[in-house]
């Protein structure tokens, strides 16, 4: 199938949804743009940062030893 007849479906299958559900869509697509380039999008860089010290401390906790544990193979 072709990148064109996927969109194509994607946009046939959302149409309807909650807004709420769209949103998770874009976020998850932003997601997978964001993993696959390596850069920051600007709604992750925006709700990153609306952390507190004490959230951005939890979360570098969090992931310290992310690429230990989960390493890409």
């Amino acid at each position: 199938m072709s990148a064109t007849q996927i969109e194509k479906l994607i946009v046939q299958n959302s149409k309807g949804l909650p807004a709420e559900i769209l949103q998770e869509i874009l976020d998850f697509i932003e997601f997978l743009k964001f993993k696959k380039s390596g850069i920051i999008t600007d709604s992750v860089q925006s709700g990153l940062s609306e952390f507190n010290s004490s959230e951005i401390k939890y979360l570098e906790e969090e992931f310290n030893d992310y690429k230990t544990l989960y390493p890409v193979s």
